[in-house]
């Protein structure tokens, strides 16, 4: 499988909210995949997928959400979902897109929703990865947990990654490495997360206010929902239920949905959902 990540091109983006961090990779004149990250993800999140898909068809973007990475922390109360969809409208208007492809995974499945919502027929297909309903009680605690990591001085990136590989739910390790090894920074005393501590937080908070429900019904382009089968962390639950699932290939038309025996935290990073989202897109 080609490295997606190494033929990609830096680009800033200038939008209403700010500057956002992103690379492009495939053929300028290719169809616009844009990949939405998850909640304390970056960019990295799309390695594995992008470089599954025909490089020579697909023109693809992959990029920092404000507070995240490379891009511009912005102030409080100028997150939530309508915002980050928002940036990613603007980035398809820049590029010239009409239509494009999305790809959203775990809260990247929610931002995705609302840009068909705001953008009614420009986003062609969508593919949500194991996310779009509403997560069990006790999934989000490891969420949690991994939102601890921002903020805090390690001593060296050899020490972060010591301590993060150790955990069970940073998996495939190779491809959270490249993740992680992107959003560190050195300051003083050793490394740093790049990423707001404050953003995640603001967004999860917006998250509880909403119903994902609602937004099915925007949902009205072929979708691909891509479900890992395997609880978060064993008895914690689901990131997207198996009774959402059913519920959204029921509710939704034109929607298909693909299984994979991982977890939440690797499913975005496994070969086999590279290439069922790649076989989805070709269509």
């Amino acid at each position: 499988m080609a490295d997606a990540a190494a033929g990609a091109v830096a680009r800033r983006f200038h939008v209403r909210s700010g500057e956002i961090a992103a690379e492009l990779s495939g053929s300028p004149d290719g169809r616009l995949v844009i990949g939405i990250p998850g909640l304390s993800a970056n960019l990295r999140s799309f390695d594995v997928i992008f470089a599954a898909l025909d490089g020579a068809k697909h023109s693809l973007l992959a990029y920092d959400p404000r507070g995240r990475g490379r891009s511009e922390r912005t102030p409080s109360g100028t997150y939530g979902w309508p915002s980050h969809a928002q940036d990613v409208i603007e980035m398809a208007d820049q590029l010239g897109a009409e239509t494009f492809d999305v790809i959203g995974w775990s809260m990247g499945t929610w931002i995705a929703m609302v840009v068909c919502k705001l953008a009614p027929g420009r986003v062609g297909r969508l593919v949500l990865i194991d996310g779009g309903g509403l997560p069990d009680a006790g999934a989000t605690a490891p969420v949690y947990a991994g939102l601890e990591r921002l903020g805090t001085t390690y001593p060296s990136r050899e020490a972060f990654f010591e301590l993060a590989q150790k955990l069970p739910m940073y998996t495939p390790w190779p491809a959270w490495q490249r993740l992680f090894d992107y959003e560190l920074e050195d300051v003083e005393g050793g490394v740093r997360a790049r990423t707001s501590k404050d953003a995640p937080w603001e967004d999860e908070a917006y998250r509880k206010t909403e119903d994902p429900y609602a937004l099915w019904a925007a949902v009205s382009m072929p979708s691909l929902l891509v479900r890992a089968t395997q609880e978060i962390l064993p008895g914690m639950g689901f990131i997207l239920n198996p009774a959402d699932a059913e519920r959204f290939v029921r509710e939704v038309p034109n929607s298909r949905l693909v299984e994979i025996d991982t977890n939440h935290y690797a499913i975005g990073m496994q070969e086999e959902t590279a290439r069922a989202i790649a076989d989805f897109l070709s269509d």
